[in-house]
C-alpha cells in the first residue's frame, strides 16, 4: 500500500511539473501590418525597440530575432505539431545576421504557405518555432493565424500565436 501511494505521489509531481512547464500563453491580433512590432516573450507583451529585452519582432510576414543585442536564436521544428514539441533541440539554432534571417520568409520556406488561388497566407500546421530568448530560456511558438480576429480575408498582418516555455 505504501509503495502504491509513493508511486502515485511521484506520478502526480511529474504531471504537475510537466503541466507547469507547458503553460500556454496566447496573443491575439498583434498588429504587424503597419510596421515592426517588438515582443518580449517573458512578459507576453509588445515592447519598444529600445527595451533590450525584446525577443522577436513581427513585420508583415517577416519575423526578426534580437540576435545582436539579446543573443536570441531560433529554429523551425518541422513534422511535429505544437503539443508534441516537449523539449528544445540541443542544436541547430540560427541567429539573424546582416542580410539573412533565422526564420526565412516566402511561401513554404518558413512558417507559412501562400495560397495563389485565394491569395491568403496560412500558417503551416506542423512547423513550430523554437526560440532561445534573451533570458536564455527556450520557447516553442506556433502561429495560428495571420488575419485579424483569426478570420481569412480580414485584414492581414495581425499575428495570432501561442507559446510555452520548455526545457
Amino acid at each position: 500500500m505504501m509503495m502504491r501511494l509513493t508511486l502515485f505521489v511521484l506520478a502526480a509531481l511529474l504531471l504537475t511539473t510537466t503541466v507547469q512547464a507547458q503553460e500556454e500563453k496566447k496573443q491575439y491580433n498583434l498588429n504587424a501590418a503597419d510596421g515592426i512590432v517588438y515582443y518580449d516573450l517573458e512578459t507576453n507583451q509588445p515592447v519598444a525597440k529600445t527595451n533590450k529585452s525584446w525577443d522577436i519582432a513581427f513585420n508583415k510576414t517577416a519575423i526578426q530575432l534580437n540576435s545582436a543585442e539579446g543573443k536570441v536564436e531560433a529554429q523551425i521544428v518541422s513534422g511535429n505539431n505544437f503539443d508534441k514539441v516537449l523539449k528544445a533541440p540541443a542544436g541547430g539554432y540560427k541567429k539573424d545576421a546582416a542580410g539573412s534571417s533565422a526564420i526565412p520568409t516566402g511561401s513554404g520556406n518558413g512558417w507559412y504557405n501562400y495560397n495563389m488561388d485565394d491569395h491568403t497566407i496560412q500558417p503551416i500546421a506542423d512547423r513550430v518555432l523554437v526560440i532561445k530568448t534573451t533570458e536564455g530560456k527556450y520557447v516553442k511558438l506556433a502561429i495560428t493565424s495571420y488575419y485579424k480576429d483569426q478570420k481569412d480575408f480580414n485584414p492581414g498582418g495581425y499575428y495570432n500565436f501561442k507559446y510555452s516555455f520548455i526545457k
